[in-house]
């Protein structure tokens, strides 16, 4: 059943979405004087601080990783970074529903927000932990697929390493997948002045030690509108 992600639970922060340029946009300054150098990457955040990503125009990036689910079969799914782990919704919209998922996230309102979701799907399972703090994130349950959902940008140079011991040593999955910004952005879709956080560049490293790799490139109406989205047969 397709969950209404206008739900009111009591003590949380309720904001409209901003719109900017006329596509779903984060809170960030319009001065360009007035605005960070990059975007930061926060731990601990409200959860309307990325609401653009719960919008339609956002769902194609969470569509292409379930389709991805589908084609594969995969039956044991952690998601990495999963904040309200919208790839649920469409998994079920589709009819797939034989899996056992765990998404984890730092910050605990979107966490809290995805279990009030999800509390009656015996399934899913969401967590407030870090892909630092191993006794946090294991599962009772074969894993399949490890996604990373703009997670790996964290560790700018050692996001081969994170990726190499969580998906194979510690889960030791079979698939994965990446979500990630494209380092060339459309006009409009990321603000003039400020750096780009991505490993975009950097996939060098996914394409060439494991089995087999392909990406899709989405081209969306919101901010960070161009995404890749890779699949990792390891």
């Amino acid at each position: 059943m397709k969950k209404d992600y206008k739900i009111k639970i009591e003590n949380y922060n309720d904001k409209e979405l901003y719109i900017r340029n006329g596509i779903p946009w984060p809170r960030i300054p319009e001065k360009e004087e007035d605005r960070p150098k990059e975007v930061p990457l926060e731990e601990v955040y409200p959860l309307y601080a990325m609401d653009f990503l719960d919008t339609e125009e956002a769902k194609p990036i969470f569509e292409s990783q379930a389709n991805l689910v589908i084609k594969h079969g995969i039956k044991g799914i952690i998601d990495v970074g999963c904040r309200i782990g919208r790839i649920n919704d469409i998994l079920l919209e589709k009819g797939y529903c034989e899996y056992e998922y765990m998404g984890f996230d730092t910050s605990p309102e979107p966490i809290e927000y995805a279990q009030e979701l999800w509390k009656y799907s015996k399934n899913i399972e969401y967590r407030v932990a870090s892909f630092d703090n191993f006794e946090k994130i294991g599962v009772n349950f074969p894993v399949d697929c490890v996604i990373w959902s703009g997670v790996l940008l964290y560790r700018p140079n050692q996001h081969a390493e994170l990726f190499k011991k969580l998906t194979v040593d510690f889960y030791n999955a079979s698939h994965a997948i990446i979500q990630e910004p494209c380092a060339i952005q459309d006009n409009g879709k990321y603000p003039d002045g400020m750096e780009l956080k991505t490993i975009d560049n950097e996939l060098d490293f996914y394409k060439s030690n494991f089995k087999s790799y392909a990406e899709e490139e989405l081209d969306l109406n919101l901010f960070l509108g161009r995404r890749k989205i890779c699949h990792i047969l390891l």
